[in-house]
């Protein structure tokens, strides 16, 4: 059965729920002045990845749960919306609620027969049509998309059987006692009958799903599937996890749309402006207004966000800056994370894998808030 014969048979899916609740606590320092969902990845915020994602796959009715920093998650889609062709409800969680608390928070949005419910703090070009028709096709309640993975001890895993039905979960095994490879992405089709398992607030203040409601599901004999997905997925749950990302989308092992012009060294912003003796090597995303001065150097993969200045005679590799940052003269960055709107004093040669919170002044002698390890 093709997209337009599944489609046809059961209706267009226009309904989404974005998980965007998530505290970010594991990205801090930089999210201390913006909520996970808006981190930026290649001139754009995670979360309008996958908004962008729901609407090249028909899901233009969105919704989403809020918490921290709600009003700047909710502000920037309400002003974007109609650029980005979707329609959105957002829903202040005062309390988390866990993740399946999450989308009964948002239940009076979704009415669909059928939901699409996808994390707004995860990288993916998951093929959500092929995941809606098999989903059809399973003729289970749920549809779990799973990845194959080489360190399970990061994720919760699905075990299938041979038909793809789940038989249990693990959470976070370690590799030798894992009984599958396969995480749990936390992209899900759910049946409208499945939103109702979930309990009520009074009978359950804090309700997840993997942990909770899909438990309850399998003890009544409810079936899920799981389908194995190969595109690329990652949850930037970590700074590790973070700056990987940005070192794929600059490798494009991930299919996004970026709007910023493309460059013979990958990406080049308007009002970008290059001092002609700047060498530049690798895959290399330079926003908009960024200024780079004499004798520069930029190897690797590095991501340059907008209104960025390097003076002269600095060496940037293997890096991310946050927008509005300035480096001074012969600054040395490898490897490392610069948030928004900090400086980097003249001589500065910075600790590798070092993370820095926005609004930092750097000097020679300052320390990072992290160090990777």
């Amino acid at each position: 059965m093709d997209q337009d014969d599944v489609r046809a048979c059961h209706g267009k899916p226009q309904q989404a729920m974005i998980l965007a609740a998530g505290v970010g606590s594991r990205l801090d320092p930089l999210t201390s002045e913006i909520p996970k969902p808006l981190c930026p990845i290649l001139g754009k915020p995670v979360m309008e990845h996958i908004v962008t994602l729901c609407k090249e796959h028909g899901f233009t009715n969105l919704s989403a749960n809020t918490h921290v920093m709600h009003e700047k998650i909710e502000n920037y889609f309400n002003s974007s919306k109609e650029k980005l062709g979707v329609n959105f409800n957002f829903v202040y969680e005062k309390k988390l609620t866990g993740i399946a608390g999450g989308v009964r928070s948002c239940k009076k949005y979704l009415t669909d027969d059928v939901i699409l419910v996808i994390m707004g703090d995860a990288l993916t070009d998951i093929d959500l049509t092929y995941l809606y028709e098999r989903h059809i096709e399973g003729k289970c309640p749920v549809t779990i998309a799973i990845k194959e993975v080489s360190d399970t001890s990061q994720f919760g895993v699905v075990v299938t059987d041979k038909n793809d039905r789940v038989i249990s979960f693990q959470e976070k095994p370690k590799p030798e006692e894992a009984k599958s490879n396969l995480a749990n992405t936390a992209i899900y089709f759910f049946n409208q009958s499945v939103l109702a398992e979930i309990p009520s607030e009074l009978e359950a203040p804090k309700v997840d799903i993997a942990t909770d409601l899909f438990q309850k599901l399998m003890k009544k004999n409810i079936p899920l599937q799981g389908i194995k997905i190969n595109q690329y997925w990652a949850d930037i749950g970590s700074l590790q996890q973070y700056l990987q990302s940005i070192k794929d989308a600059l490798l494009e092992r991930v299919s996004l749309k970026i709007d910023t012009p493309k460059a013979n060294f990958g990406w080049k912003g308007n009002g970008v402006i290059i001092d002609p003796s700047v060498k530049i090597e690798g895959n290399i995303y330079l926003g908009e207004n960024v200024k780079i001065g004499p004798n520069v150097v930029i190897s690797g993969l590095v991501y340059i966000e907008k209104n960025c200045v390097i003076e002269g005679n600095s060496y940037i590799s293997n890096s991310m800056i946050w927008a509005g940052s300035h480096i001074g003269k012969n600054v040395k960055v490898i490897n490392s994370i610069i948030g928004n709107n900090c400086w980097v004093s003249e001589g500065t040669e910075m600790i590798s894998n070092s993370v820095w919170a926005p609004g930092t002044k750097i000097e020679k002698s300052s320390k990072p808030n992290v160090v990777l390890m």
